[in-house]
């Protein structure tokens, strides 16, 4: 499987894609302890709809990292027996990592 240019480009660009929305996150995210994030913002009613702290979105990191993880282990064990179910995990967690860099941009620009 690491030979498969394809996959490894996906996986790489999914980590790639999580690199930058912890950048974002770093640089974007208001640093002072203890504040509150908005999460969400409703723009109708012109409130927060949810809030948090910068522990959930790096929470939040950490979780897409772990299924990175997970969903290269296991496009590791199936790729001998079924090649498209590993290259559909892969195409799968580019996606995440993109939504995510959507979405850590989205809250970034926000704060």
């Amino acid at each position: 499987m690491l030979r498969n240019k394809l996959i490894v480009l996906m996986f790489g660009g999914g980590v790639l894609l999580l690199v930058a929305s912890a950048l974002i996150g770093l640089v974007g995210l208001p640093q002072e302890p203890g504040g509150s994030l908005i999460i969400r913002f409703d723009p109708v009613k012109n409130e927060a709809g949810l809030l948090g702290g910068s522990g959930t979105f790096f929470g939040l990191l950490g979780t897409v990292a772990f299924i990175i993880i997970l969903n290269f282990v296991l496009a590791l064990e199936v790729y001998n027996r079924e090649k498209f179910l590993s290259y559909a995990i892969g195409a799968v967690t580019l996606l995440i990592t993109l939504l995510f860099l959507v979405a850590s941009v989205n809250i970034a620009g926000i704060n």
